[in-house]
């Protein structure tokens, strides 16, 4: 799935991203590209779940 986060400004940013998702899903893999402010994730998750830990970790994400 690929999330926009217009919040995520720096390194730091992405690694509160990828921790919070990494925390419901240990084996997603998550990529941020500040640039862009694209997040990309291969898990099983739901989406839903994939935003709201983003959310919990202080972002806001939104569905591409």
């Amino acid at each position: 799935m690929q999330l926009r986060v217009n919040d995520m400004m720096c390194n730091h940013c992405v690694m509160h991203i990828k921790n919070a998702i990494n925390a419901r899903d240990p084996a997603a893999k998550v990529q941020c590209n500040v640039t862009t402010k694209m997040v990309m994730v291969d898990s099983s998750l739901d989406e839903s779940i994939v935003m709201q830990a983003i959310k919990e970790a202080g972002y806001t994400p939104e569905k591409m």
